[in-house]
């Protein structure tokens, strides 16, 4: 389709024109967005990419300015920009995988800290449970005092307390916390 083209059909009718646009350049658009998000990205992501992607081509595309030719360049441009910023969104945080050829085959081991790192990681989701076990406001004292570093005064402020009331209140809540980590045999 040429911009020609495109600018008479627009002044026939805007949704006969998006429309033909659409049907003549979806293969097209499509293969450029499968191409760049096959390797990380879902069918519905791909086809929620493509529609995007026609969306940004309806919105962008200026039919009044002078120009004679293919509007395929553009159309392309824009198909190929959306696809990196999905494929960009996609793997920012996801770990790459790949496959080793059996031939190629290589002992991965873990780091020596694994295990460790494990356990830590499991002694501070149940610190954290027994101090939400407290209740409130306990909770939020020692959460405040000793995950946030907060003074006496500052915690005192978000509970709604005097400063010698949140120390008075911290101390009664370690007492407890002790116990329920004695209880769960688990020593600091």
């Amino acid at each position: 389709m040429t911009h020609e083209e495109y600018r008479q059909a627009s002044e026939t009718s805007k949704e006969e024109a998006q429309r033909t646009l659409f049907n003549e350049y979806f293969n097209y658009v499509y293969t450029i967005v499968f191409s760049r998000l096959r390797s990380c990205a879902e069918r519905e992501d791909i086809e929620e990419c493509v529609s995007d992607s026609f969306a940004d081509i309806y919105i962008y595309y200026d039919s009044e300015k002078d120009f004679s030719g293919d509007i395929s360049g553009f159309v392309g441009a824009v198909a190929r920009r959306k696809a990196a910023d999905v494929y960009n969104r996609l793997t920012r945080h996801k770990n790459i995988s790949f496959s080793i050829e059996d031939d190629e085959a290589k002992e991965l081991t873990a780091p020596d800290n694994t295990e460790e790192t494990v356990d830590k990681n499991e002694l501070r989701s149940e610190l954290i449970h027994c101090v939400e076990l407290l209740g409130e406001p306990d909770s939020i004292i020692i959460m405040q005092k000793y995950f946030f570093m907060r003074s006496s005064k500052e915690i005192a402020e978000i509970v709604s307390m005097t400063p010698e009331a949140v120390r008075m209140r911290c101390s009664r809540a370690l007492g407890k916390l002790r116990s329920k980590l004695t209880e769960m045999n688990i020593s600091l």
